[in-house]
């Protein structure tokens, strides 16, 4: 069985939850070039590449070695060379269900926001599969932000 992480956030984040890469990136249109970066292990295909400042995450569809792999779709804007790389891992894509609690004002996906908000997972009867749970970015920078994830 796959864990329920419960969590208070008080900072700018994705959900599911980013963590920082080894060495350092920079994107041109859909490639992601690295150095001193290990994109076979910690940034596999079906992980995403994270943009906190420009509110935007990308899904990698193709890594080719360790410091070079390629996005499904381009950033608005190039990550600068020297940038931590900001990853949500493949092994984190299956959430079932992400659940937000917020008494204060927050920002989900760069839109306002306070109360509960939960969505999960869907099944399509008609194909048998399952829609995927996007990842998004919150900003409970000032507030708090009460999480659950739920894989």
């Amino acid at each position: 069985m796959k864990p329920i992480i419960y969590q208070a956030i008080t900072d700018k984040r994705s959900l599911p939850f980013n963590s920082s890469g080894t060495g350092t990136i920079q994107t041109i249109g859909i490639a992601i070039i690295g150095t001193g970066t290990l994109f076979t292990t910690e940034m596999p295909v079906g992980s995403y590449i994270v943009d906190l400042p420009n509110w935007e995450v990308r899904k990698v569809y193709r890594v080719d070695s360790d410091t070079s792999a390629f996005m499904e779709v381009a950033l608005t804007a190039n990550i600068a060379p020297l940038t931590i790389p900001q990853i949500i891992k493949a092994h984190q894509t299956g959430v079932k269900e992400i659940s937000i609690l917020t008494n204060t004002p927050i920002l989900i996906d760069n839109y306002a926001f306070t109360g509960l908000l939960t969505w999960s997972k869907s099944s399509d009867s008609k194909n048998q599969r399952s829609s995927l749970i996007a990842p998004v970015i919150v900003d409970a920078t000032g507030a708090v932000a009460q999480i659950s994830i739920i894989y």
